[in-house]
């Protein structure tokens, strides 16, 4: 049997492993691997294809798909203090597409609807990142104030938020928009509550703003979270009535904002209410609190609802066993619950047939 070739490079850097240690553990040799991923190789046998399968945890037709594989997309990274290393790369690279051909195959049963677009928005229109984000909250009609929910918010413009584990890929999140399946957004599920709203913003930024990556837009995306979760208009009285030099103010913004004190103290040095020095002598003095990277107040982390009632649907509404939704997603069973976990009873969205 022949098969496709990118799945079986897509199982391997899911599974985190190299040509060699897929070899190892599927008893086919270094050799027989890399030509069956170079597509240089004889018809495997349904005995190679099993060993495929056990190795690498998914089911067999996978390996047989006519998909694709796609860049893992725009990418938000909380410590941008070193470079993905090429092993990193491969493993989110892996993720982020078996996540995706796994949603795709999800939306063969069941489409999901929107309750508002998701518009291109021209930095040549809006001359700057903000102008942009200011815009898109004009276009949704969104009340003046913090955010209450913005993951209910993207998603109800029918974007899907995959909750995924990075393990120790320093890795926030990122996207994907292609023309056959709704745009997607890959996040981390163990960043915290500030961190996910933030991300998911910036992420939404690439998703409307970035059709070629560049240079800046890793920076005109932070650019634009910062104005869409905290308007500047709204927020500049506030610094202006309270101390903008004293770290409690941050801590009572953050209650009311749902952003990181760290991002409303340099939203307030952006405005010029506090000195590029004042803004160090913050930074130095949640250092010596040791409130840098665990800040007080935290804010509760948002859940996700469209990508679980897809999920669910499978589940509740059409009573598939586990063996049959190990078909549509094609994960062996035994993979299932470590991926996807076991059936829960998150509220379900309205599921258009």
């Amino acid at each position: 049997m022949k098969l496709n070739p990118e799945m079986a490079i897509l199982a391997r850097e899911f599974q985190g492993l190299t040509q060699s240690e897929l070899a190892e553990r599927s008893g086919l040799t270094q050799s027989r691997v890399a030509r069956i991923e170079a597509g240089v190789s004889a018809d495997l046998s349904d005995e190679e294809v099993l060993r495929l399968s056990q190795a690498l945890g998914f089911r067999k037709e996978f390996f047989f798909l006519s998909e694709q594989r796609y860049g893992y997309g725009t990418s938000s990274v909380f410590t941008r203090s070193r470079q993905l290393t090429a092993r990193e790369k491969k493993r989110l690279s892996g993720l982020v597409n078996v996540s995706r051909i796994q949603i795709k195959r999800m939306l063969d049963h069941v489409d999901i609807g929107a309750s508002r677009s998701l518009p291109r928005l021209s930095l040549s229109d809006y001359h700057s990142p903000a102008g942009a984000a200011a815009a898109l909250r004009e276009t949704w009609r969104m009340p003046q104030g913090p955010v209450k929910n913005l993951t209910k918010l993207i998603e109800g413009a029918g974007v899907v938020i995959a909750e995924c584990d990075f393990l120790d890929i320093p890795m926030d999140a990122t996207s994907v928009s292609l023309g056959d399946i709704p745009p997607i957004i890959f996040i981390n599920r163990n960043v915290p509550g500030d961190r996910w709203r933030f991300t998911l913003a910036h992420e939404l930024a690439h998703l409307v703003m970035h059709d070629v990556p560049k240079p800046d837009m890793e920076d005109e995306a932070d650019e634009f979270a910062a104005e869409f979760l905290v308007p500047s208009a709204e927020i500049a009285p506030d610094l202006t009535r309270m101390r903008a030099d004293k770290l409690s103010t941050y801590a009572t913004l953050k209650s009311y904002w749902g952003v990181s004190m760290a991002a409303l103290i340099m939203k307030a040095k952006a405005l010029g209410k506090i000195s590029k020095e004042q803004a160090r002598n913050l930074f130095m003095q949640m250092s010596k609190l040791h409130i840098r990277k665990n800040e007080p107040n935290p804010i509760p982390r948002e859940s996700t609802n469209l990508h679980p009632m897809m999920m669910n649907y499978f589940r509740n509404d059409l009573k598939f066993t586990e063996e049959e939704f190990s078909n549509v997603v094609l994960f062996n069973p035994d993979r299932l619950k470590s991926t996807y976990g076991a059936s829960s009873e998150k509220p379900r969205l309205r599921v258009v047939q």
